[in-house]
Order: structure tokens, then sequence, then C-alpha cells
């Protein structure tokens, strides 16, 4: 089929503002799929609880009420569909809670398709497989760890969404499914594809890869940010995909963010390994000859990736009990403030101990006096006597049993009287003992994993006496939002790019670079982009993987591995074991870009950029 197919995403993760839904159809109403994301690798486990409350839960409740919103879109004809992965550990149940609601709010009739079949629980589970399974980060085994399992579940791909689609569904429910793959779903049904059409299907998946994490793309997060225009009210992302696979990242009109080369490169290089090899349940792609163009006006056009056969095995996110952990927090002001944190910090584990608990792990952190960046920066951890300030004492632990959890939480809370003069910020009262639960990746054989496709018909409850809905008419550039009108501007493109400010920090990687990190489990990733390519050369040479290694080196780094991505300006390194000490404030590796950046630069090349922006 020809033409192009336009899919939004307005969920990035299970809490982002569920509003985002309706607005993006209300300024959008011919969009053609709308995809959300709800499934971080910890969800699971969290639904996990909720079902053994009860059985009729285990699915993200919150997308009821986004489904709720959007009854006045269909209402009034709207023809998107939604695709989500809302599901959980129970789609059936949430696709039922979902009918209700749309009957109860007088919908036409619609049809709802359950994909399910990635539960891979009792195959880990099983006694005589479990050895079979290794950990993808450190290759541990399942063996010892089979008793603790919470939830285990494949990612699968695209082709049961695909069929759901086909079978009429105007609402997809999965389970867990790849997130790029609620894209890839879209443009197989839309255009027709089949499976070997390699490279249709990777440009596919970079353009779910591009908008699965909302809007990031569209200037969220951004090494910029603070010149990103009306973030209070920035955009969802929109792709227009067309029968290549090739795509145009775009927003809505008359919201705030921005779409440039700059925040789609930032988002290609998220949370990836190997971008030879980015892995997903329904391609293999290369980046390696990826193209993005800056058409201006918000719209960016991504072409070239290449396609290679699928994995032989899917992807298993498994979940653990591994214990409890608590962390409290207080502000302390004056003089001496880190070392007077420090050992309150000291006193608090002291306590736990001589009243016979014992704590398996323990970190103090002296939030605002340089904790997440270790000693990378080369703090004064002692502080300085002669200066008055104020730090957050952040006191987090992890033990075996909820009891010596539960003592650590009643011990932080009399330092408000023990402790230093200057103790303050206790008003949220003890810290919460919650349950651990680990992050376990691991592989199954396809053959193992029976993906199985469901739907169901709503009743048809609507009635003509109601008045037309503005959901389903061509919205203005006005949008209304806790009662606050907001008229936003179109030229968000001629905004600065922020190498205005880069003067000052001339001596640093960030005056010539921008960065993006994050991930999971042990290991992260730090995407370094360059603002222009005459630095490639310089680089491309000095920020080697031994340089990165020994600057993050305080931070727990086993290892590094280097990745270039010149056609996009890019190196993406992968930092193996930084993530270990899961106690830390940033235990998913969000700072490392902004760290990164502050790499000193070779004295010469720090002349140099000073005299060229002079």
């Amino acid at each position: 089929m020809s033409g192009s197919i336009r899919i939004g995403n307005a969920q990035a993760f299970w809490g982002d503002r569920s509003a985002a839904a309706a607005e993006m159809l209300n300024l959008e109403p011919e969009l053609d799929y709308l995809t959300l994301d709800y499934l971080a690798e910890v969800s699971m486990s969290i639904l996990a609880m909720q079902r053994q409350l009860d059985p009729e839960l285990g699915y993200a409740r919150d997308f009821v009420d986004v489904i709720r919103s959007l009854a006045p879109y269909w209402a009034a004809g709207g023809h998107c569909r939604v695709l989500a992965n809302a599901g959980g550990l129970n789609p059936a149940a949430c696709a039922d809670a979902c009918r209700k609601t749309l009957e109860h709010a007088g919908c036409p009739a619609l049809r709802i398709g359950i994909v399910s079949g990635d539960d891979v629980l009792d195959e880990l589970r099983s006694a005589a497989a479990a050895a079979e399974f290794k950990n993808l980060d450190d290759g541990e085994s399942l063996a010892d760890n089979v008793d603790r399992i919470v939830t285990a579940n494949a990612y699968l791909g695209a082709g049961p969404i695909a069929q759901a689609l086909a079978d009429g569904a105007q609402i997809v429910i999965t389970g867990r499914v790849a997130d790029p793959s609620l894209v890839v779903a879209a443009c197989l049904h839309h255009f027709g594809w089949q499976e070997s059409e390699l490279d249709r299907l990777a440009g596919a998946t970079v353009a779910g890869h591009l908008i699965e994490c909302g809007t990031q793309v569209t200037g969220g997060i951004s090494t910029d940010w603070l010149n990103v225009p009306d973030p209070a009210n920035t955009g969802f992302p929109i792709v227009e995909v067309d029968d290549s696979g090739n795509c145009i990242v775009c927003k809505p009109h008359g919201t705030g963010g921005r779409v440039t080369a700059a925040t789609v490169r930032e988002q290609l290089v998220y949370e990836i390994g190997d971008p030879r090899d980015y892995r997903s349940p329904d391609v293999c792609v290369s980046f390696d000859s990826l193209r993005v163009e800056d058409l201006g006006s918000n719209r960016v056009r991504v072409s070239g990736a290449v396609g290679h056969p699928r994995p032989e095995q899917y992807k298993v996110s498994a979940t653990l009990r591994d214990g409890y952990r608590a962390a409290g927090t207080l502000v302390i002001v004056g003089r001496d403030v880190v070392r007077k944190a420090n050992r309150c910090g000291e006193m608090v584990l002291q306590r736990v101990s001589e009243a016979g608990f014992e704590i398996r792990d323990n970190l103090i952190e002296c939030l605002g006096s340089g904790a997440c960046a270790g000693s990378v920066l080369c703090q004064d951890s002692d502080g300085d006597p002669d200066v008055f300030g104020e730090v957050v004492l952040r006191i987090a632990i992890e033990s075996e049993t909820q009891a010596a959890a539960e003592r650590f939480a009643r011990e932080l809370m009399p330092l408000i009287t023990a402790g230093p003069q200057g103790t303050t910020g206790y008003a949220e009262g003890r810290p919460r003992v919650r349950p651990v639960i680990r992050y376990w990746p691991c592989l199954i054989d396809r053959d193992r994993v029976t993906p199985r496709v469901d739907t169901l018909q709503t009743d048809d409850t609507f009635s003509d006496d109601r008045p037309p809905s503005a959901s389903a008419t061509r919205a203005k550039t006005l949008l209304v939002q806790g009662g606050i009108a907001s008229q936003y501007c179109e030229e968000e493109s001629e905004m600065t790019t922020g190498m205005d400010a880069l003067t000052t920090y001339a001596s640093r990687l960030g005056a010539i670079a921008f960065a993006r990190s994050g991930d999971k489990g042990t290991s992260a990733n730090i995407g370094v982009l360059l603002r222009s390519d005459d630095d490639w050369d310089f680089l491309q040479a000095w920020l080697t993987a031994d340089r990165v290694s020994a600057f993050l080196q305080p931070l727990g780094v086993q290892s590094v591995e280097r990745y270039e991505l010149k056609n996009i300006g890019a190196l993406n390194f992968v930092i193996r074991g930084i993530l270990q000490n899961r106690l830390r404030s940033d235990a998913q590796g969000k700072t490392l870009g902004q760290l990164l950046l502050e790499m000193p630069l070779p004295t010469e090349r720090g002349r140099t950029i000073e005299t060229e922006q002079r």
C-alpha cells in the first residue's frame, strides 16, 4: 500500500501524563494509530503483587481512565486505533475493564484485541529447565534462584498485534511486548509487509524506538533542555512512516518542546548496545547507515535502516524477590555539613547493628555535594568548614529480613533531636520499607513461547442525542489545561540551540558534544553526539573506551565498550558494572551522560574552542 501512516505516542511509562492521549487526539484527530507504553522492567512485579491481592487485577488501571477519556472521540466518529501494553500480567481483565468503561461512557461498539502468551513463568520455574537460563548481565544460572522468581515475561513481537488489527480490533491490549513492536505492528497491518522484508521492518523498528519514550524525542531530558520552548506543554511525538519504512518525526502543532536533528539523534542512542545489532523480536537493525535530516518546522526525516534476520530467541524480563530496602532523607544546614551528614549516617547504622540486626548493604549520600558523581569530579568529600552550606543526607539500606529494614527506618528520625543543629526536612516521617525486586534478564527459545490473540466486542451504547465532541474536530492551536488558555508560537525551530552558553565551559567535553544515558540491570550506555561534524576526527581519536573507563572508574566500572556511528556523529559507550550498586540515587544511570560531559578537554583543544567562540 502506498502513502504513509501517522503513529503517535502518548505514554512513555506507567505514571506518565494520563491526559496526553486525549490531548493528542484533540490536536490530531486524523491520527491513524496511538501507542501507549506502560511496562518498565519492574512494573510486572508490582502488578504481580496487585494480582496476589485480587486475581482480577495485574494490569495498569490508569489505562482504563485513558480509554474513558477517549470515549467522546470515538463517539464523534474518530477512527484512530490504540495499541498499548497496559495488560501487564492480565490483558484479558484489562480488556474487560475497558469494555465496561466504554459501554458506561456511551460509546459505539468497538472491538478490543487481546495479546497474551508472553508469561513464561512456568517454563523458568521448571526444575529441569532452570539451569538453562543464564542472566544476560553476569551469566548467573537461574537454578539457585528458582524459588525467588516473581514474574517472567518474554518480549513478544509485532506479529500477534498485527493479527489483532487484521481481526478488526480498534484497541489492542497486550502483556509484555517489545516497545518498538507496537509501531512495527501498525506498519505490518497497514502496508501488508511480509516478515522477510527486513529493511522495512528495520525502519519501522527505528521509528518505534524513537517514540517509545514519549517526549524524550521532542525535547524532554535533552542536553539543551533549558532552551526547549514551553516545556510545561511539551508535545508527544508522531512518526509518519512510509512504505519503505523511513519516517518523519514530528509533534502536534501548537505544542511546546521541539523536534530537531539533535533531539532525534539523542533518542537514537538511548539505551542501545551495539548499534550495528540493535535487537528486537521482529528484526535485528543496523544503525550504521541511518541518515537524520532536519526538515525544519519540527520535522526530522530518518532513513536508511538496514535489517537482518530476527534473533532465534526471545528476551525475557524476569524479576526475583531479594530481601527488603528502605531509604530516608534529612536536610542538614550550616558549616561542615558533609562531615555532619556522614556522621549521622554512621550513627544510624551503628544503632541498627548494636540492636542485633544485620544490614546487607548500605549507602550514605550527601546530595548537593556531588554524591551522584562519586569522586569522579574530585569534590572535597569532607567539605569546606569555612563555607556555609546545605546537603540532603540520604541513607539507603538493603537487608535479608523485613525486621532489619524496619529497625533502620525507626532509627533515622531520632536524628531530629540527637543529630547536629540545623537538621530539618523531616516532614515526610519514617522511611517506608519495601521489598527488593531484582531485574533478571535472560533468553528463551521461540518454540517455548506461544502468543495468543483473542478479541471481545463492546456493546453499542452511543446516543445520537449527545452534542458533537470537539475531540473529533480539527483542533486549533489553543489548548486549555487546568483552566488556563495558552497560545503557542510556531517558530520554535528558530530558538537558540544552547551554543550561546558554551563559552563558560569551553574546556569540557560538553563544549563540543551533548549526551544521553540510562539503562537497567548492572550496565548503562552513554551516547555522546557531536554538535559539529568538524570535530569528528578529534572525538574519534581522543574519546577512547580506556579514557572513559578511567574517568568513571570511581563509580565501579568493570569494562567499557565503544561503538562508532559516524553517520550521525556519535560514539556509544556501554559501561559494564556501573549500576551494580542498586542503592544509589541514580540507579538507572540517568546522570552519567551529564557527568561524562564534564570530562576536561586537552588543554590545546580547549584553547582552540575558546578562540573560535570569541
